[in-house]
């Protein structure tokens, strides 16, 4: 636990102590899996999505556990034919006026199109994605903002399949604080 805020909020903070907690959590939910990390005070927690991770990361924090998370990260497989990853259906409803933003956005992310329909009434589309699972990381809030919030997506897993490739997920930079202490509205 080492960044600049560290011992500000939580009462447990050692890797001990949270160990402790992830191995009484394993106890209960059969669904986690903790595995130790590159160091002592790291651990490599999969569990059956963000949404189970975000629950377990919640109730700790609420319980008073102060800790690092590093990006969600998908689990991929080697075969003979070389890495595989997962792959999901991604059915997304837009507006027709937002679609060229979402056909783009998906795309990006490796997605293949296979099914593109239009609504009775033509002011709503409905497109058909394989896309690989890492590609939806962080795709909803996107897709959201490029359709000013009415787009519907909704994805279920499709299996393993072969390595798509480097993903570019993020388009902006972001500001990480290294240290504590004031700072200007010009320097940020």
């Amino acid at each position: 636990n080492t960044p600049p805020f560290a011992g500000k909020e939580g009462k447990y903070v050692k890797s001990r102590n949270i160990k402790d907690r992830l191995d009484k959590e394993l106890e209960r939910n059969l669904a986690l899996k903790v595995e130790p990390g590159d160091t002592a005070d790291e651990f490599v927690v999969c569990g059956r999505g963000t949404l189970h991770l975000s629950i377990l990361i919640e109730n700790m924090r609420r319980e008073g556990y102060e800790f690092c998370v590093g990006p969600p990260q998908v689990i991929t497989r080697s075969t003979e034919k070389g890495t595989e990853e997962p792959y999901e259906i991604a059915v997304v409803e837009a507006k027709q006026e937002y679609m060229g933003s979402v056909v783009d956005l998906l795309g990006q992310r490796k997605g293949m199109m296979q099914d593109l329909s239009t609504s009775v009434g033509g002011d709503t589309q409905t497109v058909k994605y394989r896309i690989p699972t890492r590609g939806l990381i962080g795709v909803r809030n996107t897709l959201l903002t490029a359709s000013k919030g009415t787009v519907v997506i909704n994805t279920i897993f499709d299996g393993y399949d072969t390595w798509a490739g480097d993903i570019n997920t993020r388009a902006n930079g972001s500001l990480t604080a290294f240290e504590t202490g004031s700072v200007t509205s010009y320097a940020v």
